[in-house]
């Protein structure tokens, strides 16, 4: 199922990530192959590695490593569907009403759209090098590319849900650490960040629920780093 989605104004920053490492640099940095049936049903994935700028409203697919198959790398579609979402027609439908490109992490466990894939712990890795976040100046929208420092990929945490033909997830969202309150100052979030020395716990499906809060706890800001990019169009705030 392919649904586009127009996006709504919002103010704040654009639905973005980066990540740019071919197939082959991904599998060595995560560990993992690239699980050849990721798709059920006829038909072949293809996934553009590496990629500049992948927008959520485009729903594209993406690597992702999830706890269904936690030793490869398999493909998804952002913008996670609910069990109860069936046809194309209600996917779309859904989407337009209730965009599931983030979800808050401190509300997971209440949200009908979520509750199925966090209570049967679902979690899955998004491995990028980079997302990109809007600071408010007066008028002025300036973007900012905000990454690891050093350049490394990393992975942030996010929910899957099983659907026919192909998987779809959401990225979790937690309160800004210093460095992202200060660039995405008009909502102070930020993108759930997994350490990499967490990645296989939080993949596991018997993590203890207290334990999955801790890990989207604000990552540090200290191994972070940001670019200024310069003033922009307004955009719709992702995280």
């Amino acid at each position: 199922m392919r649904v586009t989605v127009r996006a709504p104004f919002l103010c704040g920053v654009c639905y973005s990530t980066t990540l740019d490492r071919d197939l082959k640099a991904l599998e060595q940095r995560l560990n993992r192959r690239m699980l050849v049936d990721s798709k059920r049903g006829e038909g072949t994935i293809e996934l553009d590695l590496p990629f500049e700028r992948a927008t959520a409203f485009a729903r594209p697919l993406s690597p992702v490593v999830s706890s269904r198959s936690p030793e490869r790398i398999s493909v998804q579609r952002w913008g996670l569907l609910p069990r109860y979402v069936r046809t194309e027609e209600e996917a779309a439908e859904f989407l337009k009403r209730t965009p599931t490109f983030n979800a808050v992490s401190e509300e997971v466990e209440a949200k009908r759209s979520y509750k199925h894939a966090f209570t049967q712990g679902q979690r899955c890795l998004v491995p990028v090098t980079g997302f990109f976040e809007w600071r408010h100046e007066g008028k002025v929208k300036v973007p900012y590319r905000i990454g690891l420092k050093g350049g490394d990929v990393f992975c942030l945490g996010g929910l899957w849900e099983e659907h026919e033909g192909m998987d779809t997830y959401t990225v979790l969202t937690t309160r800004a650490n210093p460095l992202l309150a200060f660039i995405h100052n008009s909502k102070q979030r930020m993108p759930v960040i997994i350490p990499e020395a967490q990645w296989d716990a939080w993949l596991s499906p018997d993590l203890p629920p207290a334990e999955v809060k801790r890990l989207c706890e604000p990552f540090p800001e200290e191994e972070m780093e940001a670019e200024r990019l310069g003033a922009g169009p307004v955009q719709g705030t992702l995280f």
